[in-house]
């Protein structure tokens, strides 16, 4: 069997670590190995010690699973880089460097020498004889000093990283590659007809990430809402500890008073559909050709009872939870219970490990 060497995509949530190894066998992606490990306390707790929390995950990852010898691929929050998508005017290929480092100065709000960044043509741009017509530019960006401190656990771990993405990016390679593929090897892209686009809400802990693309062009906003929201309101409004509100929320419909639990979380189900309709209503205001068909929902909070349904219904969007990904093999890891049950949160590391195997359009 034709096969390669894999990688592991590594993400450390607020909840959990989550980490997922993938190989190319034969021209099929194969999950081989995954690893799920939630904290004692969520990160962000008062009295949580976050460093000492990710680092005896990290120690448990390692003695789990030997092979920390390929290639590593990790994830850090959207909001601690940049993402931005231009369009320059019609110019010589070789030309859109000195572009891209002009609107570089402009977006940047840091001394570039403070700062780690680049820039990639978007799939489906217009090329032609050496110029690009009809192009859009991404342009990513992280200060240093933040990157040396998302990759100080893996060092103190001596976990060498070969690919550091922002969670948000490795979301638009995971639906690209999953469900978009057949348009982009098509390679057509028509601005002024441009195929149905999917929103993609992936629902953190503390925070969510919100993706709105057609394949071939990008729009990505960070949302300050996330399932501990749902948490906090329990224990304020039900005068409950942490833990117990926590357990509440994921097993509502099993409570004593379940109409109570739901009423009490409403106004977060209320804020989550508000931050998304002004999302999307922003994105259509630029963007006034794109047509959305639907909404993908990831992160474990989507497991919560009736929350896909109630954004489906106040949306107005066919709502889909992923939980399975279509291009992704290997029954050893994905008829695991515990994967399957945290299907929807291995989202980001599967985008990882796309781009490690160099299948990534990022």
């Amino acid at each position: 069997m034709a096969k390669n060497s894999g990688v592991w995509g590594v993400e450390i949530g607020q909840s959990a670590l989550k980490a997922l190894h993938c190989s190319l066998q034969d021209g099929e992606v194969v999950a081989d190995a995954f690893d799920y490990i939630e904290y004692p306390k969520i990160l962000s707790q008062p009295e949580a010690v976050a460093e000492e929390l990710v680092a005896d995950a990290l120690e448990q990852l390692l003695e789990r699973n030997d092979s920390f010898n390929e290639r590593v691929c990790i994830s850090v929050p959207g909001q601690s880089g940049l993402a931005k998508f231009f369009k320059p005017p019609p110019v010589e290929v070789k030309k859109i460097a000195d572009i891209v480092k002009y609107e570089a100065r402009q977006q940047i709000p840091f001394d570039l020498a403070d700062v780690i960044w680049d820039h990639q043509l978007m799939p489906g741009s217009m090329i032609e004889e050496g110029y690009a017509l009809e192009s859009e530019v991404g342009l990513f960006a992280m200060k240093r000093e933040q990157a040396y401190r998302q990759l100080a656990p893996f060092d103190d771990a001596n976990i060498e990283v070969d690919i550091v993405q922002l969670a948000p990016i490795s979301l638009y390679n995971m639906i690209a590659f999953d469900r978009m593929s057949d348009r982009l090897e098509a390679e057509v892209f028509d601005p002024d007809n441009p195929p149905p686009s999917s929103v993609l809400l992936s629902i953190g802990t503390d925070s969510s990430d919100l993706i709105v693309t057609n394949g071939f062009r990008i729009w990505q906003r960070s949302m300050p809402i996330g399932g501990n929201h749902f948490t906090r309101q329990l224990t304020k409004d039900l005068k409950l500890t942490f833990a117990k509100a926590e357990h509440l929320k994921r097993n509502a419909r099993e409570a004593v008073d379940p109409k109570l639990v739901f009423q009490t979380m409403r106004p977060v189900f209320n804020d989550l559909v508000t931050e998304v309709q002004r999302s999307i209503g922003f994105f259509r205001s630029i963007d006034k050709k794109a047509e959305i068909s639907e909404l993908l929902l990831t992160g474990n909070t989507v497991k919560m009872p009736g929350l896909a349904a109630y954004l489906g219904k106040n949306l107005g969007f066919e709502v889909h939870v992923l939980d399975r990904f279509n291009r992704l093999v290997g029954d050893d890891v994905l008829t695991i219970p515990t994967f399957r049950d945290n299907a929807p949160t291995f989202a980001v590391c599967y985008g990882l490990c796309l781009q490690g195997l160099g299948l990534s359009q990022i």
